[in-house]
Order: structure tokens, then C-alpha cells, then sequence
């Protein structure tokens, strides 16, 4: 009896190294998921480990597909569909990706850092300096938006005028 209990805890311990190995998203599960939301063209680059996904891809057009992302210009609107769980596109005028979260942040702090965690966990892991600078540059840029997808743990920047979309994703 003794022995079998040792070799459940042996096999456990396995399964349990080898999920932390996997990677969080597959690309062609996330092209998946986003040709939803956006008309993605090819991919640029694309990073999973266990705990984020960071990606860009290119973009056939700078819209998003509105039958599927709500499209809101101010904070509070957005807000409110977020805590229903839906996908939201902040098209604030006069403001970029950054400031949009700012603006969540301070009306609701628990929205405004899942958006936040979203953002700064794969910076972390999955971007290397280049990709960091890219989307730095995204997040401050007024030709940005920012698409949040509370229920995935998924941000997106599209950034109209490059016609790009940086995605990321955290398992926090």
C-alpha cells in the first residue's frame, strides 16, 4: 500500500513539472481567438511561457470588428461593461493607452490592475527590450487603443497608424 502512495506522489510530481513547462497560449489558438475581434494579418512575433503570452501582429485594417468588441469613448462607459465581463475598446479622445488606465485605475482600482497585470506580467517575462520599446511606444502613442479583455486576462494596443496589434496576456 505504502508503495503505491509513493508512486501516485512520483507521478503527480511529474504532471506537475511538466504543466509548468507548457506555454500559456499556442499562436494559432490566439490568431484564433482574435480574428474575433480584429482582422489580423500575419504575426511578428510571438512569445509563451507558463505564466504570459506576448505577441504582435500585423493588421489587414486598423477597425475593430464592432459586432464583437464594444467601442467606448470615455473610461466610466467602459468600466461598466468590464465588470459585465466584456470585450472593450477605449477610443478616448485625446488620450493614449496609458492614460486610459490611469483614468480605470482611479475609478476603480481593481479593474484599473487587472488591466495593469495584463500588461506587466508578460512585460516581464515574454518581451525582450525591443518588444518592450515597441509597445512603450504603442501605449503612450494617440493613434492607440486600448482593447481589454477582462474574462481572458488579455490586453491588446492596436495602434491605428502602423496597423499593429501588441497582445498580452497574463496568468495572474
Amino acid at each position: 500500500m505504502m508503495r503505491i502512495a509513493n508512486h501516485v506522489v512520483l507521478l503527480l510530481s511529474a504532471l506537475l513539472v511538466l504543466s509548468s513547462c507548457l506555454p500559456l497560449d499556442k499562436e494559432e489558438e490566439v490568431r484564433a481567438e482574435l480574428s474575433g475581434l480584429v482582422y489580423l494579418a500575419q504575426t511578428r512575433r510571438f512569445t509563451s511561457k507558463p505564466t504570459c503570452t506576448a505577441a504582435i501582429f500585423d493588421l489587414a485594417s486598423s477597425s475593430v470588428r464592432s459586432q464583437s468588441v464594444r467601442i467606448v469613448s470615455d473610461v466610466r462607459s467602459g468600466l461598466r461593461l468590464v465588470k459585465s465581463g466584456r470585450v472593450v475598446a477605449f477610443d478616448v479622445p485625446g488620450a493614449n493607452p496609458n492614460t486610459v488606465s490611469e483614468q480605470l485605475m482611479s475609478i476603480s482600482l481593481e479593474e484599473g490592475m487587472g488591466l495593469l497585470s495584463s500588461f506587466i506580467g508578460p512585460s516581464m517575462a515574454c518581451m525582450d527590450d525591443q518588444f518592450q520599446l515597441d509597445a512603450y511606444y504603442a501605449l503612450m502613442s494617440e493613434q492607440s487603443l486600448t482593447i481589454y479583455d477582462p474574462a481572458n486576462n488579455a490586453i491588446m494596443l492596436l495602434h491605428r497608424s502602423a496597423r499593429l496589434l501588441f497582445f498580452m496576456r497574463g496568468n495572474v
